[in-house]
């Protein structure tokens, strides 16, 4: 079967495009203990700095407690995935990317209301994308990476819970306020 230059070209360029905007938050191929270590040591990095922001920016005292409950959750899974790290013979992350600096100095503009929605948002998605991270580890053949998984997934599924909780009450408000102003 012949393809059409015109439909072969179109297809290559489907391909490169999917390809260009395939989720950068894939799960390592099996056996790569150092990108895990390495991609969910930096999440957990930024989620204790985001964390810090939401008790500084955060208009209602719910999500000033859920930054606080993100800082001291993520902190103790960096303090275990670095320890983990090292045991390893890995080196640590020790600072985050410019994507992931600009990605918190970009919701360090919003305050009140605004900060409480964009950051409910953003930590639904981040703990959505960890736990596929983490669930394909915890099923993983490194043992010890398996099992830090399998102890992080329960607190990882509970911020994702809480925060999605906050996520609903912010819609819901959102529809009360609108029906009120009609």
């Amino acid at each position: 079967m012949r393809i059409p230059g015109s439909t072969l070209v179109a297809m290559v360029l489907l391909a490169m495009t999917v390809a260009a905007f395939a989720d950068t938050t894939a799960v390592p191929a099996a056996g790569s203990s150092e990108q895990f270590l390495a991609k969910a040591l930096q999440a957990s990095m930024v989620e204790v700095e985001l964390g810090k922001l939401a008790q500084k920016n955060a208009q209602s005292t719910g999500v000033n407690a859920l930054g606080e409950r993100m800082q001291r959750d993520h902190a103790r899974i960096v303090k275990v995935l670095s320890g983990l790290s090292r045991s390893k013979g890995m080196t640590v992350p020790t600072s985050l990317d410019s994507g992931q600096l600009a990605q918190i100095e970009s919701l360090g503009t919003k305050t009140g209301a605004d900060f409480d929605t964009a950051y409910v948002e953003l930590m639904v998605r981040k703990h959505e994308e960890a736990m596929v991270l983490y669930t394909a580890v915890a099923e993983g053949s490194d043992p010890e990476l398996s099992q830090v998984a399998k102890l992080a997934l329960p607190t990882l599924r509970e911020d994702q819970r809480l925060a999605g909780s906050y996520e609903k009450l912010n819609a819901d408000s959102d529809v009360q306020a609108v029906a009120a102003r009609r």
